[in-house]
């Protein structure tokens, strides 16, 4: 499938975010899957094929929103793993920047978690070489927890990272759907997102020797640490219903 073209000339690169611009203006409004080219290109001023040219389709564009959100996630990626920070520090950290960086609950933002966690190759292009896509990014902290002893080395760390972005993001989008199906107002926290941040990263230690129960106790307070901070980015989140 064809990629989203990046121009290069001044006058292009503003039609092409004037597009992109109208798009996540109706995306919001009427959700993505409702939301019509002709509209869209009605409100940018353009022609169909103009948008066909930046953005082959509605999900170039959905691809092209979550690049500020998985940028935000490896720069918390890499800032760990600079600071040493332990595994279930950094995926906590990684995770809450994610959720800050993404738009406001809404169609853009669902469409964008559903985008990360189902089209890695096609958001890779988007993000070029200077931005890993989440499950890359995350494989890295999941490797230095492998020659850490925090993560057992029976599985490759991409995998693990798969596995972990996929089980993350789909709670994260059940709990959102439960406030809105039960007219919640405020919002109350993550627990099905830091359940299954806690559930996994406990699933992927090595078996523990006996002589290993302290450590086994300094990893069980990491991973409280890093449900804090999802707690605690829930809380300062503007909250939302639909």
């Amino acid at each position: 499938m064809p990629t989203a073209r990046r121009p290069r000339q001044a006058r292009a690169i503003a039609t092409r975010r004037r597009v992109y611009e109208a798009a996540v203006a109706e995306f919001e409004r009427s959700g993505v899957e409702a939301a019509r080219i002709e509209d869209i290109v009605a409100a940018a001023g353009v022609s169909w094929g103009t948008f066909f040219t930046y953005f082959p389709s509605k999900d170039d564009v959905v691809l092209e929103a979550a690049i500020v959100a998985c940028a935000a996630f490896a720069d918390a990626c890499r800032k760990g793993l600079a600071a040493g920070s332990g595994t279930g520090v950094i995926v906590g950290n990684a995770f809450t920047a994610l959720r800050r960086a993404a738009p406001a609950p809404g169609p853009l933002r669902d469409a964008i978690m559903r985008g990360i966690a189902n089209q890695p190759e096609r958001l890779s292009d988007h993000l070029g070489e200077d931005v890993p896509n989440p499950v890359l990014a995350l494989a890295e902290v999941l490797e230095a927890g492998q020659r850490r002893g925090d993560v057992a080395a029976g599985e490759p760390p991409e995998s693990l990272a798969a596995v972990l972005v996929h089980a993350t993001i789909a709670a994260g989008r059940r709990e959102a759907a439960m406030e809105r199906a039960a007219g919640a107002t405020e919002r109350s926290g993550l627990p099905l997102t830091v359940l299954t941040i806690k559930l996994l990263l406990r699933g992927m230690r090595p078996d523990p020797a006996p002589e290993a129960a302290e450590a086994g106790d300094v990893r069980e307070r990491a991973l409280d640490r890093a449900a804090a901070a999802l707690r605690g980015a829930a809380a300062d989140a503007p909250s939302r219903t639909d």
